[in-house]
């Protein structure tokens, strides 16, 4: 992967490597991009960091409660017919019974007959099926399914014509929807193997950044939402994704280690990735700056457009903006924060092989970089996902503090992080 530190010491034979390919190559010897935060480490869930565990009746109580229940939505199927309106709320209200006993698979069973009842009584594109959709998802993430995940919605939004035109505030919304869920499942697991499906959902977002923001009638306020939609992808991009050289024969080199191999035999899917990575910068500046157009003075927008400049090294302009946001008065940065906070990565724990909450000290130096790094854990047994957690936040970078006179200034931090791999 791409995250390294952010100054990093070259060693003498990385130094001689570097002077030789100036000889022959345009280029700079430079480490990978700073890792963002949301992808390996992360903000802990509520319910996570303060469980309520649930007081249930006796597991013979549960299942005469939930054979009960059954019988009555068969009693009501009998009357009434298998997707007749009436028995969609029955249906409703049983499944949230099982998820309530722990029964996902039958809760999950019944969702999904109300979802297909909703759909037959009020059409494929009704928002009511939103909710149920929202349950199913969250049952198949307790399940640690992203595959399921992935094509659950990828029907939904099917169902709700895929963000083409004519376009309606229901339709739109899915799309948002749908690109966050996508950007969540790319951030939990590799790419390898799966370019064309990158890809796929990088162009469609652009396709839809670029028809919404051009529309006088619904720019306003989906350009922002699909644009901070797209930036996500970029950030993802930018990580997974390691830059090439190319030499004056116009061989392709790796500028550093890659998990993807370089030769003849490259996959399309790989080169146009790292083509789309080699002008990524730029890229996302447009992007930005086509939504700052319509809205010049969005604080949200002016945010990002300042975590991705900070992110991408270019401290100075990306200052400029913070402290411009701090005059305003609504923006509070007199203490540290992640890159990027706009917007917000995130991935499911759920999804990973092996997490953890892990208590952070440590400070973030007016460049940006953590230092004097402590971390603990109430629950690890072993440091093996503390020295892990420490290397993926060397390998990040961070807004600094203000000053109010809105200088870059070190301050200490005390977290509480989410670490998963």
């Amino acid at each position: 992967m791409s995250g390294t530190s952010n100054s990093p010491k070259v060693s003498l034979p990385q130094a001689v490597l570097c002077l030789l390919l100036v000889w022959g190559w345009d280029l700079t010897c430079y480490a990978g991009e700073p890792q963002p935060w949301g992808i390996h480490i992360l903000w802990p869930d509520t319910e996570i960091l303060n469980p309520v565990p649930p007081e249930l009746p006796s597991p013979l109580t549960i299942q005469r409660r939930l054979e009960t229940t059954s019988e009555n939505i068969q009693g009501l199927e009998a009357v009434v017919g298998p997707y007749s309106p009436e028995l969609t709320p029955t249906l409703v209200s049983a499944a949230r019974e099982a998820e309530e006993y722990g029964s996902p698979e039958t809760a999950l069973e019944l969702y999904r007959w109300a979802l297909h009842s909703t759909r037959i009584n009020s059409g494929l594109s009704t928002e009511k099926q939103l909710p149920l959709l929202e349950r199913i998802l969250e049952l198949l993430r307790e399940q640690g399914d992203p595959v399921e995940v992935g094509r659950q919605i990828d029907y939904f939004y099917r169902l709700l014509g895929r963000g083409a035109e004519p376009w309606t505030e229901q339709r739109l919304q899915a799309s948002v929807r749908w690109l966050s869920v996508q950007s969540e499942l790319l951030a939990s697991s590799p790419w390898a193997g799966k370019e064309s499906g990158v890809l796929f959902v990088v162009q469609h977002a652009n396709d839809m950044a670029s028809a919404v923001c051009e529309s006088a009638e619904w720019q306003d306020p989906w350009c922002k939402a699909i644009s901070l939609e797209v930036l996500k992808l970029y950030y993802l991009i930018d990580f997974n994704i390691d830059p090439l050289v190319v030499d004056n024969f116009g061989v392709a080199q790796d500028r550093f280690p890659s998990p993807y191999q370089q030769n003849r035999d490259q996959a399309p899917g790989e080169y146009r990735l790292r083509n789309i990575e080699s002008s990524l910068g730029s890229t996302a500046r447009g992007l930005i700056d086509r939504a700052l157009k319509l809205f010049p003075q969005d604080e949200s927008l002016r945010h990002a457009k300042a975590d991705w400049l900070m992110v991408k090294g270019r401290q100075a302009q990306a200052l400029q903006i913070y402290q411009e946001l701090q005059r305003e008065g609504n923006v509070d940065f007199s203490k540290p924060g992640v890159l990027p906070e706009m917007p917000t990565l995130n991935r499911d724990h759920r999804f990973s092989r092996e997490w953890d909450i892990l208590s952070l000290t440590a400070e973030v130096a007016p460049r940006g970089n953590l230092k004097n790094i402590n971390l603990s854990s109430a629950t690890m047994t072993d440091d093996t996902l503390s020295g892990y957690a420490r290397r993926q936040l060397r390998a990040m970078r961070f807004r600094p503090a203000l000053s109010e006179s809105g200088e870059a200034i070190g301050a200490p931090v005390a977290w509480r992080i989410k670490v998963l791999r």
